[in-house]
């Protein structure tokens, strides 16, 4: 098992409660956190006794999952490389509706499409520094590796806006995250020229 660097979407996000510090209220830590992940305009907030939950809502992901995935992979991979996304779209487009084909993540049937998880520590300014700890659940469209990294957020920041930017027209873009993934099912795949199919372990 090894860290691979992963692009996807953050589906689910949780921060748990804090009590005001230096000053700052409740809501204006909960504000910095919000701006910092893009929680705020196509996530709702649900409050739970010891947490916040964030969830993409349902009329964005009716609308933009698929097509959003599809502009993706167009970007992401060449005619050239051997994935599984055009099996991915076959799949999703197949399937009744968004409950359906968030529930195929959890299967890993697909290398372009599984669920994987990040947990992320964002300091707000104030004295004494504040560590925020956010737990996201993501949809991986792109995962490669291995990978070892430190300090790197700053650099995937700049690789999630750079992706953002080429997917702008979808609200959903405002979910891409770019992590380190360590716990995702990495599927090898190849082609078998006989039968012009793939299959993977």
């Amino acid at each position: 098992m090894g860290q691979y660097l992963a692009v996807g979407l953050r589906l689910k996000a949780s921060v748990r409660k804090e009590k005001q510090h230096d000053g700052k209220s409740v809501g204006e830590i909960l504000g910095k956190v919000e701006d910092k992940y893009n929680l705020s305009e196509i996530y709702e907030r649900r409050e739970e006794e010891t947490y916040y939950e964030y969830s993409i809502k349902k009329e964005v992901l009716d609308k933009e999952l698929v097509p959003l995935i599809e502009k993706f992979y167009a970007l992401r991979y060449t005619k050239a490389e051997r994935t599984d996304a055009a099996n991915v779209i076959e799949t999703l487009k197949a399937l009744p509706d968004t409950s359906a084909r968030l529930e195929l993540l959890n299967d890993r049937r697909y290398q372009t499409y599984q669920a994987g998880d990040d947990m992320d520590y964002f300091y707000i300014d104030v004295f004494p520094p504040m560590e925020i700890r956010v737990c996201s659940y993501n949809a991986i469209l792109s995962i490669d590796g291995k990978i070892a990294m430190e300090c790197y957020g700053r650099v995937f920041d700049f690789f999630g806006r750079c992706i953002a930017a080429q997917l702008q027209e979808f609200a959903l873009s405002k979910a891409l995250t770019v992590w380190i993934d360590g716990n995702s099912l990495i599927l090898f795949c190849f082609l078998i020229f006989q039968t012009s199919k793939w299959y993977c372990y």
